[in-house]
């Protein structure tokens, strides 16, 4: 079975992105086991608030349906899913999986710094602006560099 090729440009990006969220607002409403009429009002209440109401989900604009798998997440208890990610980690680079950004984030707690700080040891080292655009071999840099100074501090405290 072939792997579906990824989406080649922004029309197709937006395309595919639209089709996603509708499939979620879709599951979600099914999920909370709203019949048709609850479902529709819930899409022109919301829709409504971001622009021309409409009382289907196809026609809404991307505001508006990203508003309206707002709204059901949030009926659902799974909360907004932009505010959520803010508040659990604010400043995290988005997209951060990797264990050796997990380690430099563990490196940038122990003392007491930023992410402007590994973002800029990135910049300098690896001539990258921001630490998830690095390569692994890159971030293993970051990270010799970041155990660097955590060592140079803790071995004289009066480096800050």
């Amino acid at each position: 079975m072939r792997k579906p090729r990824a989406p080649r440009t922004r029309t197709d990006q937006a395309a595919a992105r639209r089709k996603r969220t509708l499939a979620a607002i879709h599951a979600t409403a099914t999920q909370l086991g709203l019949d048709e009429d609850v479902y529709r009002d819930l899409v022109q209440r919301v829709s409504a608030q971001h622009g021309d109401a409409q009382r289907s989900a196809g026609k809404c604009t991307p505001v508006q349906l990203d508003a309206i798998a707002n709204e059901l997440r949030r009926l659902a208890g799974k909360g907004d899913k932009d505010a959520e990610t803010a508040a659990n980690w604010p400043g995290r680079p988005k997209g951060a999986l990797s264990p050796q950004v997990g380690k430099v984030e563990a490196l940038l707690a122990d003392s007491g710094r930023d992410w402007a700080y590994a973002h800029a040891v990135a910049l300098r080292i690896c001539r990258v602006s921001r630490v998830e655009w690095c390569r692994p071999d890159q971030l293993a840099k970051v990270i010799a560099a970041l155990q660097i100074d955590a060592d140079r501090r803790r071995r004289d405290p009066l480096t800050e």
